[in-house]
């Protein structure tokens, strides 16, 4: 297994890769790379998941941003909890830096053992999981995206999917959210299964290959799990996705 950690302009990335077979007719060893912005950690929990469901190759690249909050949203807004601070809304920076160095860094060091990006797909929980969404019509460098438990109740985000599609490079797309979160004593979050269902119907409806599913419990629950089955969907091709439990 390769594993390695690099820092760049503040954000940390951890990659993971589990080295295929060697390949008698192809030099390069072709791997699907997953990018995963984390709240916290380095994605271990969410890569042992991902193993408990046997040996597929992949590579798992977990972001730590340097601001949760500001640099995964994609736009300025008032804070949402009382007594928190506005969000600044830098996701085309930390999208700049995520294709400008932290991809590049990634596919060198995959490079150094052989391998190529079969794809490359982003994933994420939370405002991570609202970033996936959003990069999905901002860039063409993923071909799958997964939004687990995603803060699609972001102000503006359903009115913005409204007006802008998902980039044709993207193929598949991952929507899950617990079925708890829309009792949230949150006003603003309360909107969010049906705002995740509305997105999830504009990309669908626009020739994205497109799941949602519910799982039990609120939005704390089962994170690691909950991600590692976005991600298995994406690797499955949109089927048969085994739970990840």
């Amino acid at each position: 297994m390769v594993e390695q950690s690099f820092e760049v302009e503040g954000a940390k990335a951890t990659l993971r890769a589990t080295e295929p077979p060697a390949s008698t007719t192809d030099a390069w060893a072709r791997v699907p790379v997953v990018y995963l912005h984390v709240f916290e950690g380095d994605g271990a929990d969410v890569w042992q998941r991902l193993r408990e469901g046997g040996e597929q190759p992949i590579a798992l690249v977990a972001i730590a941003p340097k601001s949760w909050d500001n640099d995964l949203t994609p736009w300025p807004s008032p804070p949402v909890f009382r007594g928190g601070r506005p969000y600044e809304g830098f996701a085309l920076l930390q999208l700049d830096l995520l294709e400008r160095e932290i991809m590049p860094q990634a596919e060198a060091l995959l490079a150094q053992h052989g391998m190529v990006p079969s794809f490359s797909a982003l994933a994420g929980y939370s405002l991570a999981g609202l970033f996936a969404a959003w990069a999905a019509t901002q860039s063409s460098a993923f071909e799958r995206v997964a939004s687990v438990s995603g803060s699609l109740w972001y102000p503006d985000f359903v009115k913005y999917v409204a007006g802008n599609r998902p980039k044709p490079a993207v193929q598949r797309a991952y929507f899950s959210l617990g079925d708890a979160e829309p009792h949230t004593r949150n006003r603003a979050m309360r909107s969010v299964l049906e705002d995740t269902r509305q997105v999830a119907e504009r990309f669908e409806q626009l020739g994205v290959v497109t799941r949602f599913e519910l799982n039990p419990g609120n939005h704390f629950v089962d994170e690691d799990l909950r991600t590692a089955r976005g991600i298995r969907w994406l690797l499955d091709d949109g089927t048969n996705a085994a739970p990840a439990d």
